[in-house]
């Protein structure tokens, strides 16, 4: 706790120098000192000074410095000297964030104002429009006019007639360590948020009186939540936010109800079938090795309709909390996996799996339980304890600062963050309240709230164009919750990414787990999906994707190589008398979804550019029929980019290209039936057989000739792992596109390549080893040594 009103303020000389209203809230004026990289150094303390003052505890800011300053990591230049205090300094960096959708807020964006702050520093004399518009709010400010007042409604309405600021600037404040003179690529270890003294506490904020301020202040947690705050937060979305939350674009090209809902009604205990669109909260958690746990089947669901047969002691206190949390914020019904999908039923799967992403983006609020497991409870929530651990300390008479640099630390360290199946439900969440082990967050469309600031008087999605989208910037979780722009295509390379570096109990979910992410795509770019793959745009070009990690030499051996994934992935089928087909299907070598520890994917989804494929690659039956990847008789989609052939054509290709022509006995009938995909590609394409050595590819080494290089293998495995050598067999898959220009992708005359093993020679079913890059024209110089084969890749 802080001291008393009217206690003296414990500073050293040092931090009593420093005007800290002025550093953390005041009007941020890039004219007023130089700066570097937008941000304005306020001063430089010796850290043995720092830790021998909290010694002596005569300065409270020392004290909470000091103890952050041993989290210090053993980086240059000051890893020599962790153990030498005294050779280390300490500073103080600020730069603007600003608050809010204000009038001045959407008439200068934090990018431009960024980059015009560095030109302002490097260039003196330097001005632009937007300088001249913040010199002029700034200058407004301190004659006491407020763009941003309160009006006589007490809303901010941006005339200038209000008594007090609703929105301000809020300067992110930031202590890092290195060598003096300290600059601001130096070491952060600490940020430092203003709080009002005496410090207020969240049960301050869930009336209509809560305290006023012009920024955000910080506040006190209590070991049990208020639900009145998450209920006021909840509210507050849905009367004041509209459609953008109600109805986000992401959310729109599906808006239908969820087949075959069932709900558990948490005032009667029991399941139901969800009545007409209603709302309903869903739980986003992590199972965990429970014995023998409670799961809807065949058997008991009847039973599980019956008043009162979800008791406390039949279910875990994960479960348990979110029921009673569901109900005191007002809403009757909860989705919670395990008891509402029949987990015996490939009938009720098949109709279920492939709708996640509609189950949680219809929810009207997803609880995400990222505080440990289902049996550990939700922390804070019906008697669960919580760990709570704050410190500040006062530096002005009515000013206080907290810690705020790993505000979200215990949440990215929860299981819930690398667990497969949540990354698709967070996604996939219009408004998400996530509750860690030691506080509360909010994420909507359009604000986003925790119980240690008090956010929730201050908008904080900022203006388009900002490269700081809330006001702490560099915290994970105000940015993995919702739709937004993450479901547009140009997206997908992170998301999958993102989701590989999580991990699945059962790796036969795969697939299943991030489905929703795909359809959710699908639905707003266009795009159709073959195992994870855009079959709409350059699907050639993305079986040449890439693993591209970097591990020191001290801990790559701690990491799982990339390997095969062996399991099987269930292909389900609703038959017309209702009954349910499974087929199992190994997941393809050719796809990244094959594959296993990748946790640096790249170039698994190509820019959009509507190009003609080299090859005619067609997926295959588990019949051994052949069909059109795409369903869709004409591509729609629109290019992204402008293309360049640069002079490359049909002609091109002719040197090692013969017919691509699949025979038509080998393709796929309607009258045939259903087409059950296998997995496999089916496509005739030109090989050979080229030597690696260290990662570079050559042409085989005759008795009379000279070995050439023609290409190199893409990134797959860590530098340091034992590498791929000697002969192999490589197959073309597509031409090599340059798309590192943003504006236009220039044509290569590179061949992308796949190392393959043969699974079955005799037949030519092969899976992927890796990729690589050949020039062509190296290529078409190998001569008899090629072969034009039909390959099936498996």
């Amino acid at each position: 706790m802080t001291s008393p009103p009217g206690s003296e303020v414990r500073l050293c000389d040092f931090c009593r120098s420093i005007n800290w209203s002025e550093v953390t809230t005041g009007p941020f004026n890039p004219h007023k000192a130089a700066l570097q990289n937008g941000q304005l150094k306020s001063g430089e303390h010796n850290l043995g000074l720092i830790r021998t003052t909290a010694t002596t505890a005569t300065c409270e800011l020392c004290s909470l410095i000091a103890d952050a300053s041993h989290n210090l990591k053993p980086q240059w230049p000051i890893a020599p000297f962790l153990d030498q205090p005294e050779e280390i300094t300490c500073a103080f960096w600020s730069g603007r964030n600003r608050l809010g959708s204000s009038a001045q807020s959407s008439k200068l964006s934090q990018a431009d104002m960024v980059i015009d702050m560095l030109y302002a520093g490097a260039k003196p004399g330097y001005s632009s429009s937007n300088l001249v518009i913040q010199e002029f709010f700034d200058s407004l400010a301190a004659r006491g006019i407020f763009l941003d007042g309160k009006g006589k409604d007490g809303e901010g309405d941006g005339d200038g007639s209000g008594e007090k600021r609703v929105n301000s600037s809020l300067n992110q404040l930031l202590v890092v360590a290195g060598i003096s003179p300290v600059d601001w690529k130096a070491q952060t270890f600490l940020q430092l948020h203003p709080c009002l003294h005496p410090v207020p506490s969240v049960d301050d904020y869930v009336g209509d009186d809560a305290p006023f301020t012009v920024f955000p202040t910080g506040r006190i947690v209590r070991p049990e939540v208020n639900v009145r705050l998450l209920k006021k937060w909840y509210e507050t979305c849905c009367e004041k936010h509209g459609e953008k939350c109600s109805q986000p674009p992401w959310l729109v090209p599906d808006t239908s109800w969820p087949a075959k809902l069932r709900l558990i009604d948490v005032r009667r205990r029991c399941l139901v079938e969800a009545p007409d669109p209603c709302p309903y909260f869903a739980l986003s958690y992590v199972w965990g090795d429970e014995t023998n746990p409670l799961q809807t089947t065949q058997k008991i669901i009847e039973d599980m309709k019956t008043q009162d047969f979800l008791t406390d002691s039949a279910l875990p206190k994960t479960i348990v909390d979110a029921l009673e949390l569901t109900k005191e914020m007002g809403v009757d019904f909860l989705w919670v996996d395990r008891l509402c999908v029949i987990q015996d039923s490939e009938a009720d799967k098949a109709v279920q799996l492939p709708q996640m992403d509609l189950i949680y983006s219809r929810a009207a609020m997803t609880i995400v339980a990222a505080c440990g497991t289902a049996v550990d409870g939700l922390a804070g929530i019906n008697a669960t304890p919580r760990t709570i651990n704050q410190r500040q300390a006062r530096v002005a008479e009515d000013l206080s600062v907290i810690d705020v640099f790993k505000l979200d630390e215990v949440y990215q360290d929860s299981r819930w963050t690398t667990r497969g199946w949540t990354f698709q439900e967070g996604l996939c969440s219009r408004r998400t309240l996530i509750l860690a082990a030691d506080q509360v967050f909010w994420s909507c469309e359009a604000a986003k709230c925790c119980e240690r600031v008090a956010f929730e008087a201050f908008p904080t999605v900022v203006a388009p164009n900002d490269i700081i989208f809330n006001v702490l910037s560099g915290h994970r979780v105000f940015g993995e919750f919702g739709g937004g722009h993450n479901f547009a295509y140009s997206e997908l390379n992170s998301m999958v990414k993102s989701y590989c570096n999580r991990k699945l109990t059962v790796q036969a979910d795969a697939l299943d787990a991030f489905a929703g992410v795909l359809r959710r795509v699908a639905l707003n770019a266009g795009h159709e999906f073959h195992w994870g793959h855009s079959v709409s745009a350059r699907f050639d070009g993305s079986l040449a994707w890439c693993n591209i990690v970097w591990y020191s030499d001290r801990e790559w051996q701690a990491h799982d190589l990339p390997e095969r994934r062996r399991e099987v992935h269930r292909v389900r089928t609703l038959n017309s008398d209702g009954t349910t087909a499974v087929q199992e299907v190994k997941f393809p070598s050719w796809s990244w979804l094959g594959w296993k520890n990748i946790l640096g994917v790249s170039a698994a989804a190509p820019r959009q550019v509507v190009l003609e494929p080299e090859l005619n690659i067609m997926k295959l039956s588990i019949h051994g029929k052949a069909a059109k990847l795409c369903s869709a008789e004409e591509n729609k989609l629109e290019s992204v980019s402008k293309i360049n052939m640069r002079g490359i054509d049909s002609s091109t290709s002719a040197g090692w290209k013969e017919s691509t022509a699949i025979d038509p006995s080998l393709l796929h009938r309607d009258e045939e039936g259903d087409f059950i995909d296998s997995g496999h590609l089916l496509f005739w394409t030109s090989h050979a057989v080229l030597t690696i050595e260290d990662d570079k590819l050559y042409t085989d080494n005759n008795e009379n000739e000279t070995r050439e290089k023609v290409g190199e293998l893409k990134p797959f495995l860590p530098y340091q792992a034992p590498k791929l050598s000697g002969e192999h067999s490589f197959i073309v898959v597509s031409r090599k596109h340059n798309d590192n220009d943003m504006k236009v992708i220039n044509a290569e005359r590179t061949l992308h390549v796949l190392a393959v093993e043969w699974d079955d020679r005799e037949n030519r079913v092969a899976s992927r080893i890796c990729t690589g890059d050949v020039d062509e024209e190296a290529w078409v110089k190998l001569g008899e040594r090629r072969e034009w084969m039909l390959v099936t890749l498996a």
